[in-house]
């Protein structure tokens, strides 16, 4: 569970600093810096977001995951050393 956790850490971090480069000098990285990068959300046509904001969003879910894997591994550790 640890080692995943710091997998999980790791690409959150990665995808946190794509997304803010992005996001700070607006460039396209899918594209090429062609235009066109805006994505609708969720498929509403109405909510158009550019990539790096979506990478922002993504990388957020990603360090509450790796949080919530973070406490449970040392969760999991605490309890192995009562027993012991």
């Amino acid at each position: 569970m640890k080692r995943m956790a710091i997998i999980f850490s790791g690409l959150a971090g990665g995808m946190l600093i794509l997304g803010i480069v992005e996001n700070a000098t607006n460039f396209r990285w899918t594209t090429g810096g062609q235009p066109g990068d805006q994505n609708p959300l969720f498929g509403n046509s109405h909510l158009l977001l550019n990539d790096g904001k979506v990478v922002l969003i993504l990388s957020g879910l990603l360090i509450v995951a790796s949080l919530a894997m973070w406490y449970l591994a040392l969760r999991k550790g605490q309890s192995d050393q009562r027993q012991s």
